[in-house]
């Protein structure tokens, strides 16, 4: 049974990120319905992956904001994800491993963390070291 997880995480996407890529992102941070053919991912083998950005409770003070930015002068996708929910099947692990390819900060970047309602320390989250 998972437990309640905080999930904060701000990263800039590659400009190469396919368009396919961007509109799911940007479906999954509205809460709309979502019809396109899925990537092959172990995320989207899980039941609440299509609304788990806007997921909230009243385990943790702070709104649920998730949302995808395009900047006109960076010319390129902003990603601010502010969401909580039980993390049955390690659904923010996997969306993590899903959309670190498209990330464009640095490897070793600080991009965000996870907090489970158990504990008081969050799992801090940074961009894979290649």
């Amino acid at each position: 049974m998972g437990m309640y997880t905080e999930f904060h995480m701000n990263t800039l996407l590659k400009k190469e990120t396919p368009e396919r890529i961007i509109s799911l992102l940007d479906k999954m941070c509205k809460g709309d319905v979502i019809h396109e053919p899925l990537p092959n991912h172990p995320l989207f083998c899980t039941d609440r992956w299509s609304w788990m950005l806007i997921s909230d409770s009243y385990y943790f003070d702070g709104d649920t904001r998730s949302t995808l930015r395009f900047d006109k002068i960076a010319n390129q996708y902003y990603l601010n994800i502010q969401c909580n929910l039980k993390n049955y099947n390690r659904e923010i692990e996997k969306f993590i491993d899903w959309i670190m390819p498209y990330i464009d900060n640095k490897p070793g970047s600080f991009l965000g963390y996870m907090r489970s309602e158990l504990r008081n320390e969050p799992t801090l989250i940074y961009v894979k070291e290649q």
